[in-house]
Order: C-alpha cells, then structure tokens, then sequence
C-alpha cells in the first residue's frame, strides 16, 4: 500500500478525556442531527462513563465532535450514522495514534465516509441502512409526490375507517404530554406483530418510555378510545426518527399502518421538521413511502499493517462479520426464495433453543 502524509498539526483539535463538555449536547445535535449521535439517546441507550470528546474546530466552530471510548487498544467510536470526509477521518486516526502510543485499533460502528487510498489499513464493510425521507413543504406536497396507487388508496382508507368506525381519532403527543399508557399499547401491540415473525420479541419498553419522555414525538389512532395502531419517534434537530409501528390485525382491511406512517409524516411536515428516518430493515413499504435506501459501514483502522497481522483474530472477526451482514441483506430481499426460509427458520430454532 502505497503511504500517504497525514498533516500531524493538532492545534485545531482539542481533546476531553473522560469528559464531554457542556458545549457538546446543542453542537452535536447541529452538526449531524441524528439520533445515534445524539445525547439524549447515548444516556439512555448506551452508557457516559468513561467517555471521551474529540473536536475538530474551523473557524471558532467544532466542525467534527466524536465520542469514545478507549478500551485496552482499541478505541471505539460511539457516534453511528454520521457522515464524514475521509480527511477528517484520517485526521483523526493520525491525532489518536500520534497522542495514544497504546492503541492499535480504531473501531466505527457504523459511518458513511470513503475508504480510497487510505493513509492507514483498514476494513470496511456494510453494518447498517434506513429508509430517509427528504420532506417537502407541506402535506399536500407530499401527498401529491407519492405513487398514484397509494396517492389514491390512502384518502380511501381514511374515508372508510371513519365511515366504518366514527370514533377513529389520530391524537399527537410530544415528550412528558405523552401518556405513558399509549407507549405501553404500541409497544404491546409492536411486539404482538413482530413476534410472529420472530419468537418472543420484546422491545426495551423503559429506556423507550424514558427516550420518549425527553425527545418523543407519537401518533396513536384509536377507535372507541382504543389504542388501534401507531408510532413511536423521536425528534433530533430538524428530523424525525421512526422507533417503532405497532397496529392490531383486526383493523388490517384498513391499512391501519400505512395510514400510522402516513399521518406520523404529515405531522411532522407540520411541525416543521426536514426529514423522517424510517428505520433500518428493507421493506418496499419505505421506498413507497419515499423512503431512500441510506447505508453506513463499519470501519476498522489499524495503525500498521504489522498491526494488522499481530491482530489476525480482530480482522478475521471483522472479516466474518462482513460475510453474515451479506447473508442477513440476501435473506430480507429474497424473503421467498427457498433457502431464505430455510435461513429464517434456522434462526428462529437457534433462538428458541438459546431461551431453553
């Protein structure tokens, strides 16, 4: 591999070990307004102690902040589904193998940047995707941009619901307002769905109630004030992240969760935010939703290629995780091919021999 000169000048950078500054909750929230990289979703979902801050300033302004932790010698960055230049990357690889002698390795878990002719050895492969939809000005607009099969079947099945039931209602609620009984129904009612497909699913019903508490964003449709279907998101900076659907089988002539969806966007069109996350998984309901396939990789940075070789185990594990992120994508997309289900079945066995 041909080497490449990495600029060791650190004085825009500034480094809080086993710390993170006061400034950091509302500039990372600017910078990258994504819910995997944002505080409140750390302190509930992932753990403070013992994390440190890197910042990369331009102009008087952080322009990179990136939370870690050093664990033996690796370091492993805590920030997923941000986007970088692959020159902050490498100037941050440079900074922590210049300043830290002891690492050897350093860890994203999920990231989108460029890999090309990188200063040092890495691995890169597909970990994660969500469907991202870029919302317009107004309801009506996005009505209007959607496929003229759903454009035409949404609007009927709200008429007919409401023909069928009167009492159908889509109530809106916003952090500490959200009663913490609705949560409890659509997470119930999500769990019921999913369990079907997957043996004994259960959500993390009181880190989502607290998440929801400080940032949450829910739609519940109800019918004779019954939870009937709805979602559970969260707001960071200017967009909208999709936790979890839930909807009762009973109401499936209606297209209970697609009008859930639906009526969770619009809202928050209203409410002025720019885009809705609909989550990972790769279902054709997203895209016809407007949902844009966005991917993030897992990158592995090795401080030498004699790094490399002493850590054979890591790359090897990094290697093999690469081949069964392949087959867990090969399998969502050919849900009907043979050996997909022979795959899926495999792993529900597996499972249910594990809870045994």
């Amino acid at each position: 591999m041909e080497s490449k000169m990495i600029s060791t000048d650190y004085s825009s950078i500034t480094c809080h070990f086993n710390e993170i500054p006061a400034f950091v909750e509302p500039e990372i929230e600017r910078l990258y307004s994504t819910l995997h990289s944002s505080l409140p979703f750390f302190r509930i979902f992932r753990t403070m102690e013992e994390v440190s801050t890197y910042v990369a300033w331009r102009e008087l302004q952080p322009a990179v902040i990136l939370l870690l932790q050093i664990k033996g010698r690796t370091v492993h960055v805590l920030n997923e589904m941000i986007e970088l230049e692959q020159k902050e990357v490498e100037r941050f690889a440079s900074y922590v193998f210049g300043k830290l002698p002891q690492v050897q390795i350093i860890s994203f878990k999920a990231i989108r940047t460029t890999a090309d002719r990188f200063a040092y050895p890495v691995q890169k492969h597909n970990a994660k995707d969500t469907y991202v939809i870029t919302l317009p000005a107004t309801p009506e607009q996005y009505l209007a941009s959607l496929g003229k099969g759903l454009r035409e079947k949404i609007p009927y099945k709200l008429r007919k619901i409401g023909r069928h039931h009167p009492s159908f209602e889509s109530h809106f609620y916003e952090k500490e307002e959200i009663p913490e009984q609705v949560l409890k129904d659509l997470i119930r009612l999500s769990e019921d769905r999913i369990s079907q497909k997957v043996s004994d699913f259960t959500h993390d019903e009181q880190r989502i109630i607290a998440l929801a508490k400080q940032c949450g964003f829910v739609n519940s449709l109800t019918i004779d004030g019954k939870v009937c279907a709805g979602t559970v998101n969260y707001y960071i900076g200017d967009n909208s992240f999709l936790e979890l659907i839930a909807r009762d089988p009973d109401y499936a002539i209606y297209s209970i969760g697609t009008l859930a969806n639906y009526l969770s966007i619009c809202e928050s069109i209203r409410r002025g935010r720019k885009k809705f996350y609909l989550g990972g998984g790769r279902f054709d309901y997203k895209q016809q939703l407007l949902g844009v396939l966005t991917d993030a990789d897992h990158l592995e940075i090795y401080r030498s290629h004699s790094v490399m070789l002493i850590r054979l185990g890591n790359a090897a594990k990094t290697l093999a995780q690469a081949y069964l992120r392949l087959a867990k994508v090969w399998v969502h997309t050919h849900k009907e091919h043979a050996l997909s289900r022979l795959a899926t079945s495999a792993i529900k066995f597996y499972k249910h021999q594990k809870i045994r």
